[in-house]
């Protein structure tokens, strides 16, 4: 994989990794983070750790950009497919 390339797990916790850090709420990673794994670490998770985590995370981080302005596009979190490359 070139590095430009990421798996579909991987472009769901990214995509939800950049609204978190756009609308300073990567705290609510770590705090389902913790929750879910006993840790705040998100850099020592597995790929399909990141994307549970995204899975359990999303409302929270949704819920809280939007109250900052979000707009969300029309494909959410995990509309991309394997093999994309991320802008």
């Amino acid at each position: 994989m070139s590095k430009g390339e990421f798996t579909r797990e991987q472009l769901e916790f990214l995509e939800l990794f950049k609204i978190a850090a756009k609308y300073d709420c990567v705290y609510l990673l770590d705090y389902h983070c913790f929750n879910l794994f006993e840790h705040d670490q998100t850099s020592i998770l597995t790929d399909a750790e990141r994307s549970m985590l995204a899975a359990h995370a999303q409302r929270d981080i949704f819920a809280e950009a939007l109250q900052q302005g979000f707009e969300p596009d029309q494909v959410i979190v995990g509309g991309i497919s394997e093999q994309k490359h991320l802008c």
